[in-house]
């Protein structure tokens, strides 16, 4: 069957957008059964008139558009190489042995290595036959393991250089309902460009059961998947199968959503039956639409309300024998009501605040049983916008600030590590205000985020205390940046103030370290200006240093005793910009570039996982009057601080951003599709948190939590205990790995790579010092990726 990529169908269905909807014909006169959550769109008006309750609703995730991250099973589960289609099923390109993706005029293949994984769900235990078709090019020898067991013989590949079908039988007691890990072993390789190559693969399909002798399935048509399908003389675009077939999505429903779409068959389609059934994690399966296919559309508004917050598994199921035209499912999408909101007010000034190693748990508006004091920032976020669930990029300095200020991953930033340095080409938010006219100052007390490591882009006033030598203290700190809004207040101005008194070496004033440890007879070994040095020989392996319980609570009470300190600061500050007269036009914005661990995973400071303590953090928008006193509870990003605080200042920029601006949420509106974010931790692990649920990739072991029920992750979940979830996790992490424009990484078009060159610096004496005085274990010269791990 002829089979071309996949995005370059759905880059038309993007475009239509919910335009096809509009075009809607009424209900159809097919029956609907088990459909009590349903409601059949008026069919008053001409055939292409829309279903009446879709014309006050707005798309929140438009199926045709992510119509590549759906399961496709006919005649067992599908996965098509070659297209973006496969991403879901590899983990992208990350670490799973798969190479580029081509194509043979109509086969559409990925090169596969010596070792090539793939990750797929089963419904059901049992006996399974695995469909692979490929072309042998360095290795003619496979070797099939499952759930790390390996089948007890090897399949010798064909003589030639076509494509063939290998049927492989798996037996019941290897396949388990849920995930499965296939791993595919070769023979050999051979060196294909800048590639070693051992098979081209173009499908898998896992049928279950044993086929009958000579019997074939069609391949689906995944390329015709997304089509302009004909239903009684209206024309849609659609999501269009031959039965059986079914299309699964998993997806997390918004509060208010509702599944519109039509139902129609394209030429003659007797027999077939659609449905429509939703099961939520951790919930029972409910048949929400059942009718017979005719030919004309059935519109349907599906009410999702009682799913609403959960993660659910959503299948458009095409029964019947699969003779005659196709089951057309048009203009499917998930829509709710837009609220009724006011468009917010430009703010004329900016001033960002990451305070250094906060973690959002230390803190009331984020963790009520918090014991720490901070009045005043308690009373910003009661009177701002909280976004509860923030995720920082990473878990340590300089690449979390990287994303913070120029609104790029990691990734594409580069800089991950000890040496790297943020590239010239990359564009700061510093930048963009600096052009538009403002102001801008930078107050940073961090040595990573410095001159030598390519954060002095774009600042009319730059100062960095650990590189000058200066006092690092709040009070110093907060008072230049007041200086330099007192000198530019009758302009514009954009300032970005970095404190660091939380982070090592803790020593904050004895009356803020009497609020939490009171004791003058404390003997032990934690003292203030050595705990950088004993928390980073604490977390060796094995440790050096070990705290017992009076160590423990010496070093979080001096911990908390920095956050204290820093907040009557921060308080001050704020005065002053009230006396000064720029208060009421000023936005603040308030988060932090990462957390602090104190032994709740066996190990101390931060800069080597991916937990929560670490990721997690602040952040928070405040202007009364500007912005709406709220709290927003889905995931969101610190890539997304600088286009946020660009929009609200109406200024353009950051050309290259792949973080999308928070503005939606500000205006209490649901914005569109999934509510995500990723983290990274140098080449070493991954992660991603959607709503309650996370999942940690480091290197084949993922690692699963629900944060509702275990915020402080120490119980992991068995992955098929949570299929539903632990497939949508995987779905989008696969889809983000894989994607190459990461600003636009739900799209199955992937061909505009955003990417800068990497670069890197010598640690000289000076600056290695520097960093040692910060608690960070430095070496000098071109550091390797790997010390990042141990140093910060």
């Amino acid at each position: 069957m002829s089979r071309t990529k996949l995005f370059c169908l759905l880059a038309i269905a993007i475009s239509t957008g919910i335009a096809g909807l509009v075009g809607c014909g009424p209900s159809s006169e097919a029956s609907t059964e088990g459909s009590a959550e349903s409601d059949t769109a008026a069919a008053a008006g001409p055939q292409g008139a829309a279903p009446a309750a879709a014309a006050s609703l707005r798309m929140q995730q438009d199926l045709l558009d992510i119509a590549h991250l759906a399961d496709v099973d006919h005649h067992g589960l599908y996965v098509d190489f070659g297209t973006p289609a496969r991403m879901k099923y590899t983990i992208g390109h990350w670490r799973t042995g798969w190479g580029s993706d081509g194509a043979d005029g109509d086969e559409t293949f990925t090169h596969a290595t010596d070792a090539s994984r793939v990750y797929f769900s089963m419904r059901q235990a049992g006996p399974v036959t695995m469909r692979v078709r490929m072309r042998p090019i360095g290795s003619r020898r496979l070797q099939v393991f499952v759930n790390n067991r390996s089948l007890p013989e090897g399949i010798q590949l064909a003589e030639g250089a076509e494509f063939r079908d290998y049927d492989i039988a798996i037996p019941a007691d290897m396949i388990r309902a849920g995930e499965n890990a296939l791993l595919l072993r070769f023979g050999g390789t051979t060196r294909v460009g800048d590639e070693n190559v051992s098979v081209a693969v173009s499908s898998i399909r896992f049928i279950p059961g044993t086929p009958t002798e000579g019997e074939r399935f069609l391949a689906p048509d995944l390329a015709a998947l997304v089509a302009q399908i004909d239903v009684g003389g209206t024309e849609r675009r659609a999501i269009a199968v031959r039965a059986p077939t079914t299309v699964t999505y998993h997806l997390e429903v918004p509060q208010g959503g509702r599944l519109v779409l039509g139902v129609g068959g394209e030429g003659t389609v007797a027999g077939a039956r659609a449905r429509i059934v939703v099961q939520p994690e951790g919930g029972e399966a409910a048949e929400v639409y059942s009718a017979a296919v005719g030919n004309r559309w059935d519109d349907q508004n599906v009410d999702l309300t009682r799913f609403a917050g959960q993660v659910v598994r959503l299948e458009l199921i095409a029964e019947g024998t699969g003779e005659g035209g196709r089951v057309a499912w048009s203009v499917p999408g998930i829509m709710v009501a837009p609220p009724q909101v006011a468009e917010l007010r430009p703010v004329r000034n900016v001033v960002v605040l990451l305070i250094d190693t906060l973690r959002a748990s230390k803190l009331r508006p984020f963790n009520p049983q918090s014991r720490v004091r901070t009045p005043v920032l308690e009373r910003i976020a009661q009177e701002g916008t909280v976004f509860e669930a923030a995720q920082s990029q990473e878990n340590w300095t300089k690449p979390s600030v990287a994303s913070v200020l120029t609104g790029l991953t990691p990734s594409t930033h580069g800089a991950k590590t000890d040496a790297a340095r943020v590239p010239d080409s990359a564009e700061l938010v510093s930048e963009v205000f600096d052009g538009a006219g403002f102001a801008t100052g930078s107050f940073l007390a961090n040595g990573y985020v410095s001159d030598r490591f390519g954060f002095r882009q774009g600042w009319d006033h730059y100062v960095n205390y650990i590189r000058d030598n200066r006092s690092t203290e709040a009070e110093d700190v907060f008072r230049e940046a007041g200086d330099f809004i007192e000198q530019h207040k009758d302009e514009r101005f954009f300032v970005y103030i970095q404190t660091i008194d939380p982070h090592v070496p803790y020593d904050p004033p004895a009356e803020f370290l009497s609020m939490y440890d009171s004791r003058t007879d404390y003997a032990g070994q934690v003292r203030p200006r050595m705990t950088g040095e004993l928390l980073e020989r604490a977390k060796r392996n094995p440790p050096e240093v070990t705290f017992d319980a009076s160590d423990r609570r010496r070093l979080e009470a001096l911990h908390d005793g920095e956050i204290s300190y820093h907040d009557r600061e921060l308080g001050r500050f704020l005065e002053r910009l009230q006396q000064l007269g720029v208060g009421e036009d000023t936005l603040l914005v308030i988060t932090s570039d990462h957390g602090e661990e104190f032994n709740e995973h066996n190990s101390w400071g931060h800069g080597h996982s991916l937990y929560q303590e670490l990721i997690n953090v602040p952040l928070i928008f405040w202007r009364p009057g500007v912005v709406p006193a709220q709290r927003v509870a889905h995931t969101v990003s610190t890539m997304q601080i600088s286009p946020t605080v660009l929009e609200l200042a109406q200024v353009q920029g950051l050309r290259n951003a792949e973080g999308r601006a928070l503005t939606p949420e500000l205006r209490g509106e649901i914005p569109a599709g999934p509510q995500v974010a990723f983290s990274d931790f140098l080449d070493d692990r991954r992660a991603i948190r959607a709503g309650r649920w996370k999942l940690i990739l480091r290197g084949h072991n993922p690692t699963m939590f629900d944060l509702q029920s275990d915020p402080g992750e120490q119980r992991e979940l068995d992955m098929n205990r949570h299929p539903i979830a632990a497939r949508y996790l995987r779905v989008l992490i696969g889809q983000y790995l894989g994607a190459i424009d990461r600003g636009n990484w739900l799209s199955a078009d992937q061909r505009a790579r955003t990417q800068l060159g990497t670069e890197s610096i010598e640690i000289d004496p000076v600056l290695c010092a520097q960093l040692r005085e910060l608690g960070y274990g430095c070496t000098e010269g071109t550091a390797p990726p790997s010390a990042v791990g141990q140093t910060d």
